[in-house]
């Protein structure tokens, strides 16, 4: 089994390859019971596996082809960029994790994912260039963020940051998109991408908990401070993307407390008796994952989202730190 130092400072190729141990059937039989859960989602991966391009197509014959509308083309354009960016740079994370993790179940799981982002990448770009919604630059804090993820060597990050972060937000940005009928072909589509980013997640949830139990407490702090920055990047992101949602009437609050759901669920799923580490209280299997209690998060929550009884002070504070979040957003995308 894989140990934390595996994940913060993963071998080289010329140190570990070929890993014999994952040929010896008495050292696999021992772990089979651990990792039969995860090396499923490989499995479904292949079960639930689409045509990206046979869905499109189907979805527009049946729906008599894509009218997207145009007073709402280029506020999705923005909002797509994260969407469609953030699967590109979700294709390389895969990849690298698919190289660089040892343990074979979890190898597996993530080399699944590698088509799963790559179908979501093509398919989301058949569909703006189909729907004439332009395919625009990434904006500077969502750029940031990814390019972070990308960067990181330590897998434990990589881990943490896509599978339990931003696979998160994606997935609740599909979710409320598509509630929101923007136009029946992309309803219909998002589906399908929500059903594999729910997949997704779950090599997070039940390969991280042995690994965050087997931190210290430097390594649990650090990796606290890297999803406070992460958290950082995408309320920022947010703030600047705040004309978009209002043009594509989508509620940032109603977004924000579902994406937070989202987060407790897999918290939840990590402690549970199946998931959680072999050693060690339910706690120890969530170690330095960020964690905000319901409260503090309705505080916050009211904080930036606020409804129509705020007070001018409040909206003018906001509309400070949105101008700010503006402006850092064009600074760090030049």
């Amino acid at each position: 089994m894989a140990s934390p130092r595996d994940w913060l400072y993963p071998r080289r190729a010329r140190d570990q390859f070929p890993p014999y141990d994952i040929g010896d059937p008495q050292i696999v039989g021992q772990a089979e019971a651990r990792t039969s859960t995860l090396a499923r989602i490989y499995h479904k991966g292949h079960e639930q596996a689409w045509d990206g391009r046979a869905v499109l197509d189907e979805l527009v014959a049946r729906h008599g082809g894509i009218r997207f509308p145009d007073d709402k083309r280029d506020a999705f354009a923005r909002v797509a960029a994260v969407l469609l960016w953030g699967e590109l740079a979700a294709w390389s994370i895969s990849a690298d994790l698919a190289l660089k993790l040892e343990d074979t179940p979890a190898k597996m799981a993530a080399s699944s994912q590698v088509f799963d982002e790559a179908r979501h990448f093509y398919v989301l770009r058949d569909y703006l260039w189909r729907a004439g919604v332009p395919v625009v630059h990434l904006g500077g804090w969502s750029r940031a963020l990814l390019v972070e993820l990308l960067e990181t060597e330590n897998l434990l990050y990589k881990v943490v940051g896509m599978q339990l972060l931003v696979e998160n937000t994606a997935l609740a940005l599909f979710k409320i998109i598509a509630d929101r009928a923007l136009e029946p072909v992309l309803s219909d589509l998002l589906y399908y991408f929500e059903r594999d980013e729910a997949r997704h997640v779950g090599l997070g949830v039940l390969t991280l908990p042995p690994i965050l139990a087997e931190l210290n407490d430097r390594e649990a702090l650090a990796l606290w401070w890297f999803q406070v920055r992460i958290q950082l990047y995408m309320l920022a992101g947010g703030l600047a993307l705040r004309d978009a949602f209002r043009a594509l009437d989508v509620d940032q609050r109603a977004l924000d407390a579902y994406g937070m759901g989202l987060h407790r669920d897999i918290l939840r799923r990590m402690r549970t008796p199946e998931n959680a580490a072999p050693t060690g209280s339910g706690v120890r299997s969530i170690r330095g994952l960020f964690r905000i209690s319901k409260r503090s998060h309705e505080s916050v929550a009211a904080l930036l989202f606020p409804g129509p009884d705020a007070s001018r002070w409040h909206l003018r504070a906001l509309n400070a730190l949105a101008t700010a979040a503006d402006h850092g957003d064009r600074w760090l995308a030049r």
